[in-house]
């Protein structure tokens, strides 16, 4: 069985609200994810992760579908969704605040963890020459070419990904996404291609990018 756990418990700190619920072209942002995700018959179960005050949230969908609290940071909220999915082989991770993520993202990502790796990333080569810049100062200039800039959706073998969360929890690690704690237990992560145009709605100049993007 294949899951999804579709994140939408951020509390829009660095926006001034809840992006996942602004209007985006006549619909919600989260709507995006939910209905790409509907749209595939790969997918068995879906796990709608949101914030406390909002679990009341409306949400279509045809899919065996639940919706669940998430918690304090965005890795809580992955391991709450990852309880309530259970029987599950693969698990696909995608953030709701990226509305541009395609069908293709989610299949690459589904077919290279059936293929044999433990997971797999969206991810595209920097197009930007890229510093390691401390307290102001440039250190160093990273070679581009094994840059990439990583999004979501991500996708695991669901067993690994749950024991990655575990070992993180009871050693208090934390980190900003799933991978790296597949990465921390020695487990084989490979690439599947991502775009520019997944990027994530963090601030309101993205938001407005979002906006004229649906105009073209």
């Amino acid at each position: 069985m294949i899951g999804c756990i579709l994140l939408a418990a951020g509390k829009g700190s660095r926006f001034g609200d809840k992006k996942q619920f602004l209007e985006l072209g006549g619909k919600r942002i989260l709507d995006y994810s939910i209905e790409t995700v509907e749209s595939l018959p790969q997918i068995d179960k879906v796990v709608v992760v949101l914030p406390q005050d909002s679990i009341d949230l409306k949400i279509k969908m045809s899919k065996d579908f639940e919706k669940v609290v998430g918690g304090s940071e965005r890795q809580y909220s992955v391991y709450n969704g990852l309880l309530h999915l259970k029987n599950c082989d693969i698990v696909v991770i995608h953030d709701t605040a990226r509305p541009f993520a395609t069908s293709k993202m989610f299949l690459d990502g589904i077919e290279n963890v059936k293929s044999g790796w433990d997971g797999s990333i969206t991810a595209y080569k920097s197009r930007d020459t890229v510093k390691e810049v401390l307290n102001k100062k440039v250190v160093k200039t990273l070679d581009r070419e094994s840059i990439y800039i990583v999004q979501t959706p991500q996708t695991f073998d669901y067993q690994k990904l749950l024991y990655a969360h575990k070992k993180a929890l009871s050693e208090n690690f934390l980190a900003t996404d799933d991978s790296a704690l597949m990465e921390r237990e020695g487990f084989k992560i490979t690439v599947n291609e991502g775009s520019f145009l997944n990027f994530k709605i963090t601030y309101p100049e993205d938001l407005e990018l979002a906006k004229a993007l649906l105009k073209r």
